[in-house]
């Protein structure tokens, strides 16, 4: 499953061969989503513009996709709340969404449809989002601060910003939940948070402007895009050391990886495909034509 920015679609493509499945509209300018742990549905966020740097105020609506008829089925209105970006579903089944205007993190109730909280973040542009297990506490990354903020869920309010540099995007916690590790495109580095003190501990340098991050299913890797190289980097968990790294295509971003860890997927979207690349030697195994700037993934069960 991959979403389509520039088609205002989802795109369903066979894993093994590449051919698309099918194509559904998804809302003005989709940009991520989050599943329910059935894979019956995916909320997909309507950012409504093409670029984070636009000052147009975009779209307020979340897209319900039924994954099992692969149709679009409704929408989700947030009001005030516009741009909405990154998505997280906690286990709860409650949405954890971030908004560029105003700069705020919004909890959304999939089942009444409607904002059931929004708390200011009291930074610019907040971009990819991080919720604990037990949703005591949320990370978002500011592009337009340079900053990773700490949300406290109970009290509902940011208690923290942690200042990483650069254009922070992409998140994603390390398996024990003990680090949080931040991309900052203009940095250039993967920024490593203690979540324990809400501290920067360390960075990692990665040139090339990364902007996502994804840990591998065993734990031992993270995967890093870098959009404006076109590579991919593996980063051992161990050492913080880039172990490998590789050529993807233009404009890489989104990322995936399929339930028994055997194959990951990035997003080359100005090349509009997603290249599959093998997860023992990081080595391309196939490129799937999309639609329109291809951008983040989601491997379905059969």
């Amino acid at each position: 499953m991959v979403a389509h920015k520039w088609a205002d679609s989802i795109g369903f493509y066979d894993a093994e061969t590449g051919k698309s499945i099918k194509v559904i509209p998804a809302g003005k300018k989709p940009h991520e989503f989050a599943l329910t742990p059935d894979l019956g549905l995916a909320y997909v966020t309507n950012y409504g513009v093409d670029l984070y740097t636009e000052t147009s105020p975009g779209e307020n609506t979340l897209t319900i996709i039924d994954l099992a008829r692969r149709e679009m089925i409704g929408q989700i209105e947030l009001g005030r709340h516009r741009r909405p970006h990154g998505i997280h579903r906690g286990a709860s089944g409650r949405l954890y969404v971030t908004c560029d205007f105003p700069p705020s993190f919004v909890v959304v109730d999939p089942e009444a449809k409607k904002v059931v909280r929004s708390i200011e973040v009291g930074q610019e542009l907040p971009h990819m989002l991080a919720v604990t297990e037990r949703e005591t506490k949320a990370y978002v990354a500011n592009s337009g601060s340079g900053t990773v903020s700490v949300i406290d869920l109970g009290a509902g309010k940011a208690v923290k910003h942690i200042r990483v540099d650069g254009v922070p995007m992409g998140l994603e916690f390390s398996r024990d939940g003990q680090r949080l590790y931040a991309t900052t495109r203009t940095d250039n580095a993967l920024a490593v948070i203690d979540t324990g003190k809400d501290e920067l501990v360390s960075k990692i340098r990665i040139p090339g402007q990364p902007v996502r991050v994804l840990l591998t299913p065993d734990g031992k890797h993270l995967l890093v895009s870098l959009t404006e190289a076109g590579d991919l980097a593996v980063v051992s968990t161990a050492t913080h050391q880039v172990v490998q790294r590789f050529h993807a295509g233009a404009r890489v971003e989104g990322m995936g990886v399929d339930r028994s860890g055997r194959f990951g997927y990035v997003s080359a979207q100005a090349d509009n495909k997603v290249v599959k690349f093998s997860l023992s030697d990081w080595k391309p195994v196939l490129e799937i034509r999309t639609a329109a700037r291809p951008d983040p993934i989601a491997v379905l069960r059969r």
